[in-house]
C-alpha cells in the first residue's frame, strides 16, 4: 500500500481511537479500546520501521506520530482520574487556567507581603523616595540604550541599603541621598549627605 494511503488509515485510526476514548471517559462506554490502541502503535511501529515515499510524507508521519503521543499522555492522565473515582478532565490541568473549582477552597498567597508595604498597608516615605529613584534609574538607563531586563526593585532597595550603611561611616549619622547620575557614559547613582 502507498505511504499516502497508510497516512490516512493511521489518521482516521487516530481519529476513531480518540473518539472511543472520549466514550469510555466521560460515561458512554464501560471498558477502554486497548485492543485499538494495541493496534495504532503496531501500526506506528510498522511506519517508523519503513522508508517514506517523500519528504512530505515523512513529516506528515512525524506529525501524527506527535499528535498520537500527546493523546496517548493525555487518555493515561484521564483514565488515572477516572479510575482515582474522579471526573476526568476537573482536577488535570484542562481547566481554564486561574479558575478553581466551586467546591475548593481558595489557597492562601505563596509569597509574603512585599518588603515596601508596611502591616498597616502604607507605603514608608523612604521607600516611595526610592522607588522614584529606582524609576529614574530605569529610564536613565533606557535612554542610553542598556537592556534593563535583569532589573528589579527589591533587589534595588536591598542595594541602596548595603550602600546608606557603608556611607554612614563616611558621612557620619546624616541621612544619606542618592541621585541618578551619568558618568563616561554609564549611568550611575551618587550619594551625598541629605540637607
Amino acid at each position: 500500500m502507498p505511504w499516502e494511503r497508510e497516512l490516512e488509515v493511521l489518521e482516521s485510526s487516530i481519529r476513531s481511537l480518540n473518539a472511543q476514548y472520549d466514550a469510555f471517559l466521560y460515561g458512554s462506554s464501560s471498558k477502554p479500546p486497548v485492543e485499538i490502541r494495541r493496534r495504532v502503535n503496531a501500526m506506528i511501529r510498522r511506519l517508523a520501521g519503513q522508508e517514506a515515499d517523500t519528504a512530505a510524507d515523512r513529516f506528515r508521519f512525524s506529525t501524527l506520530q506527535g499528535r498520537y503521543n500527546t493523546l496517548c499522555e493525555r487518555w493515561d492522565r484521564l483514565q488515572s482520574e477516572k479510575e482515582a473515582g474522579k471526573r476526568p478532565g476537573v482536577y488535570g490541568h484542562f481547566m481554564p487556567s486561574g479558575v478553581a473549582p466551586a467546591f475548593s477552597r481558595p489557597e492562601p498567597p505563596n509569597a509574603r507581603p512585599a518588603a515596601s508595604v508596611e502591616p498597616d498597608g502604607e507605603t514608608t516615605a523612604a521607600n516611595a523616595r526610592d522607588r522614584v529613584l529606582y524609576q529614574k534609574y530605569i529610564e536613565a538607563k533606557k535612554n542610553l540604550g542598556e537592556d534593563v531586563g535583569g532589573y528589579d526593585f527589591a533587589r534595588f532597595e536591598e542595594s541602596l541599603q548595603s550602600q546608606r550603611e557603608k556611607l554612614r561611616g563616611h558621612f557620619g549619622s546624616a541621612e544619606i541621598e542618592f541621585d541618578v547620575a551619568e558618568r563616561d557614559g554609564k549611568i550611575r547613582l551618587v550619594a551625598r549627605p541629605k540637607g
